[in-house]
């Protein structure tokens, strides 16, 4: 085998090295959700919850197979191996254009879904449901938001219309800009007495904020993806042709 094609080989184990690595990491993170349900399970919902998790431990699982036969097939310059490899790398590419298409098409219904879903959550089992509570706070605090759409949206919900929050408090203190300030969040429900003191915008404007601001990057990185297969693909074709020269 020449040294060009000695490179290729090389090249191809590397990139499947990293594919291998991906795959297992999106694997890790599925099964991770799936036992520590309490961190997600509040804000995601238990309908689509699990759909979520096998949707990341089936792609990680797929992907680490993928990786796994492509370093084997490398190392061992088999051509069985290497056109399973080739066949599967396609499977995926398809599949994440597809993926892309779908998600395109159908980014309001998710949208939609989201901020349904939140509202209900946020309005009637904040203050109730220990793990919900978390949850939102978390997501208030990390996300600099507070509420579904509005701050005013806390007027509404459960934990104010039946007296579980403190007294003269407008909002829960996770909402505050600064928490350690005593009185931050004082006012009525949905009405703070300095608005100034709490951050203002919904949960829901910030994270499809969030998304307009990185979705150069995930495009990029997405087409970086793209492009990372077909080379693993053209690799792949230039392995087995020369596995086939040398066997012929």
């Amino acid at each position: 085998m020449g040294c060009g094609l000695t490179c290729v080989k090389y090249l191809l184990f590397i990139f499947n090295f990293i594919f291998w690595v991906a795959g297992g990491g999106v694997l890790a993170i599925g099964i991770w959700m799936r036992i520590d349900r309490a961190t997600f399970d509040p804000l995601l919902g238990i309908d689509y919850y699990p759909i979520v998790c096998w949707t990341l431990i089936g792609v990680g699982g797929f992907v680490f197979l993928v990786g796994f036969l492509g370093c084997c097939g490398a190392v061992q310059e088999s051509k069985c191996m290497l056109g399973f490899y080739f066949f599967l790398l396609i499977v995926v590419f398809v599949g994440e254009v597809g993926a892309g298409i779908l998600a395109y098409y159908y980014h309001d219904e998710v949208r939609t879904w989201m901020d349904s879903h939140m509202n209900r959550t946020i309005k009637n089992n904040y203050g109730f449901v220990p793990a919900v509570t978390a949850a939102v706070n978390s997501m208030q605090e990390q996300m600099k938001c507070c509420g579904d759409r509005s701050y005013v949206d806390w007027m509404s919900t459960k934990y104010f219309k039946e007296g579980k929050a403190p007294a003269n408090t407008s909002v829960p203190v996770s909402c505050c800009r600064d928490k350690t300030e005593a009185g931050c969040n004082r006012g009525q429900p949905g009405q703070p007495a300095d608005i100034s003191k709490i951050f203002t915008q919904g949960c829901i404007p910030s994270m499809e904020l969030w998304v307009q601001e990185q979705v150069w990057i995930l495009g990029g990185v997405g087409v970086g993806v793209g492009l990372l297969q077909l080379f693993g693909m053209v690799f792949a074709c230039c392995l087995m042709k020369a596995v086939e020269d040398e066997y012929e």
